[in-house]
């Protein structure tokens, strides 16, 4: 029950702030389109927010917490690494700013291609690059307060980016739309120092001993940067997967911003129920291994994964019949046009469908760094990310930008297939008859409803609003108790 609660928690606030990123996205629509300054806009955010996605949600915490946890939270631990880093982030943050103008025209070449548009995104970077230090610094507190079992601050945290940007892009009404993309660069940066500040304080509230000294090195630092050096390779995997698409579109005028929306699409119910369940999962499932109670961690598997595919399923079957419609009633105003939604609802309905492979990798993946193994995930990342990459190049002659979210489906299962056997190999999972039943019959609930949805027309916002409602109504009680039966 507090494992689900927990969860249940982490999900929630990783909702709402999904939801105002929404809004967030609706109005960045609304001023710049899915065009040139909207390119702009998200090839200069995409190194900052690879940083946040890799120590915030990835390699850091899933390293940090089972050593932390092992070492029975060491303060003394926590304060050197805390150090360590921040001294790490300040050398990188220096090192990008001065050649920020070559690795920009590395993650997105083609804007080489269009006069003016290079510069103006290097100038964007550079300025949102100092976002980078404040976040990954915040991303470590929040480390610190998950592994004590306090996750709900952490997970409201990225809600203030979305509030501010939302804040920004409505005040551009007062100071003009010819600097909206630096005001809004600006708010990033802000975001980043009030969360890093707002953390930081709850972790001194709570006493937790956590401060800034002098870094020393020692075995225990060694052991934690070996791990986390080859650790950050592999749980960054999924974005670099991204970014590599992304220089790969760069060629195609919209694309980017096309793929951005899409892959917002569908990582909200990734982030609200496989990031929630790999954030809780690695601090409970760190404890049992240090406790040798792998039957405790068998029943946290297995019911992790009933719940979450009991989730996830609706998700996937309605982000692909209703990708067209709520891509239109949600984006296409202003500079927004009829084709760039078609585009949009194409990629979704691909890309949707890696969700459940990506929600069961978290599963197995969080289980292998909680027994502090780093190196089978990054191996099976290292391969997926080539067959990402074959796919891209090797399709993008013949269907242009869609090789990207065909090769991140493709990928996506080849690691999922590869985690998995390692860890049925090492008896690290167990899955059980009842739960493999119970995805089986998720599946096919949702997808009976999800030809009656198909049939449905959606002219307006309240049409579709209606549609979602009545798919839940439908689903939940039926897969509830099919849930509740397999169990007894």
């Amino acid at each position: 029950m507090k494992l689900g609660r927990n969860i249940f928690g982490v999900g929630a606030m990783t909702g709402i702030s999904r939801v105002f990123g929404f809004v967030r996205d609706m109005l960045i629509a609304r001023f710049l389109g899915a065009g040139r300054m909207s390119d702009i806009f998200f090839a200069a955010f995409k190194l900052p927010n690879l940083f946040r996605d890799l120590l915030g949600e990835g390699a850091l915490s899933a390293i940090f917490i089972p050593m932390y946890t092992d070492m029975k939270k060491d303060e003394s631990f926590a304060k050197n690494v805390f150090s360590w880093l921040m001294v790490i982030l300040l050398g990188i943050t220096i090192v990008f700013e001065i050649f920020m103008p070559f690795i920009t025209w590395v993650l997105a070449p083609g804007f080489a291609e269009d006069p003016g548009k290079l510069q103006l995104t290097v100038t964007i970077a550079r300025i949102m690059f100092f976002y980078v230090i404040f976040i990954c610094g915040a991303a470590f507190l929040s480390a610190v307060l998950n592994a004590h079992s306090r996750f709900i601050l952490a997970a409201f945290m990225p809600v203030l980016l979305n509030i501010m940007l939302i804040c920004a892009l409505v005040g551009s009404i007062w100071y003009g739309n010819q600097y909206i993309i630096y005001v809004m660069a600006a708010t990033v940066v802000l975001s980043g120092i009030i969360q890093f500040c707002v953390l930081w304080n709850r972790i001194r509230s709570k006493h937790f001993g956590l401060r800034l000294i002098i870094p020393h090195w020692n075995t225990q630092i060694k052991n934690m940067f070996k791990r986390f050096g080859v650790s950050l390779v592999g749980s960054g995997f999924y974005q670099i997967t991204i970014i590599v698409g992304t220089l790969v579109a760069s060629w195609q005028s919209g694309a980017v911003s096309w793929l951005y929306y899409s892959d917002r699409m569908v990582q909200l119910p990734f982030a609200m129920i496989g990031l929630a369940v790999g954030t809780v999962l690695i601090s409970s499932i760190s404890k049992a291994l240090t406790e040798k109670n792998m039957r405790s961690v068998y029943l946290q598997q297995n019911s992790s994964m009933r719940k979450s595919m009991m989730l996830i399923m609706p998700c996937v079957v309605g982000l692909f019949v209703l990708a067209e419609p709520i891509i239109r009633i949600l984006f296409q105003h202003g500079a927004w046009t009829a084709e760039s939604t078609h585009a949009v609802a194409l990629a979704i309905q691909i890309q949707c469908l890696v969700l459940p492979a990506m929600l069961i990798s978290q599963i197995y993946s969080k289980t292998l760094y909680a027994s502090q193994d780093v190196n089978t995930p990054v191996r099976t990342s290292v391969i997926s990310l080539g067959v990402a990459t074959i796919i891209y190049l090797a399709l993008f002659p013949f269907v242009g930008y869609l090789s990207i979210p065909i090769g991140v489906v493709a990928s996506g299962y080849v690691k999922n297939y590869l985690l998995g056997r390692v860890c049925r190999k090492r008896e690290l999972v167990k899955t059980d008859k009842k739960t493999i039943f119970a995805i089986f019959a998720f599946a096919m609930i949702s997808g009976a409803f999800g030809i009656l949805l198909s049939t449905v027309s959606i002219a307006n916002v309240w049409a579709l609003g209606i549609a979602i409602c009545a798919f839940g109504i439908l689903y939940l009680p039926t897969a509830f108790i099919i849930d509740r039966f397999i169990i007894k």
